[in-house]
């Protein structure tokens, strides 16, 4: 018999519950809500069934783009429609709030589910794993800490990479930023961000991307998610001895946003992209 249950906003104080959700394969995503908790672009909520939290989803607003990401159930109240049941609530979501789209990537297992809601595929990010080798460390004199000066260019190159205006997320973490700007240059040509999810690089050349990459590595983070699209960085890490291991598909509902997924050499995460 199934439990009877109700969908209801995540506050801070169910946090301390979502660690034990997490299926096997995942990261504990409770850092992640909460980070965003609070913020005005980020809805969550929590499925509750005899007195205890048994899942969780979150939406994220970028102007009228939605995003759904991390929707999970116990895994002893899976196989009951529960994970629809949240998804359906998170569109419903969107909806009131006038998202003309609503992305996500899924995993394996929850990808049939955004099927039968009607949400259609649109490629795949890869996800690939460092291995033994590490880059030399260099001081790169074109990798500079952020400047306030440089916020809008950071927030350009992330429209035209992603189709959608992400700043509210990213304008929380630029203070750990870096931007890649030769000294003969007028413009910045990409950033990273490694606090805010996988660590974000967005770069419109691969000469500052692959620099960023190497960055990235000085700062512990072993797995790169990027869109499939990016095949040149993708032989890049094959060369140097990264591995892939899995992939997830992006999904959408209504319309298709139009970006430059090549610029993606490292994503935020499966919740934005």
């Amino acid at each position: 018999m199934k439990a009877s249950f109700s969908i209801e906003e995540l506050k801070s104080n169910d946090l301390k519950y979502i660690s034990a959700l997490t299926p096997d394969g995942w990261y504990d995503v409770t850092p992640l809500y909460e980070m965003h908790l609070n913020q005005e672009y980020f809805f969550p909520i929590k499925l509750v069934a005899e007195n205890k939290v048994i899942g969780v989803g979150e939406l994220i607003i970028n102007g009228k783009i939605g995003w759904l990401g991390n929707i999970i159930v116990c895994k002893e109240f899976r196989n009951q429609g529960l994970g629809k049941k949240l998804t359906e609530r998170l569109i419903e979501m969107a909806n009131a709030k006038d998202c003309e789209s609503i992305y996500l990537l899924a995993t394996p297992l929850g990808k049939p589910v955004y099927q039968r809601l009607g949400f259609q595929e649109s490629g795949k990010y890869l996800f690939f794993k460092k291995g033994e080798m590490n880059f030399p460390e260099e001081k790169n004199e074109s990798i500079i800490p952020f400047d306030k000066k440089y916020q809008n260019e950071i927030f350009d190159l992330d429209r035209k990479a992603m189709g959608e205006d992400r700043s509210k997320v990213l304008a929380l973490h630029l203070k750990h930023s870096f931007v890649y700007k030769k000294a003969d240059e007028d413009e910045i040509s990409g950033f990273f961000i490694p606090t805010l999810g996988d660590g974000v690089i967005i770069c419109n050349n691969t000469i500052a991307g692959y620099e960023f990459i190497k960055k990235r590595e000085t700062f512990g983070m072993e797995r790169i998610i990027l869109p499939e699209e990016c095949k040149e960085t993708i032989e890049f890490l094959i060369q140097n001895k990264y591995t892939y291991f899995r992939e997830a598909t992006f999904m959408f509902l209504g319309e298709l946003k139009k970006g430059n997924p090549k610029m993606v050499y490292s994503r935020v995460g499966g919740y934005l992209g």
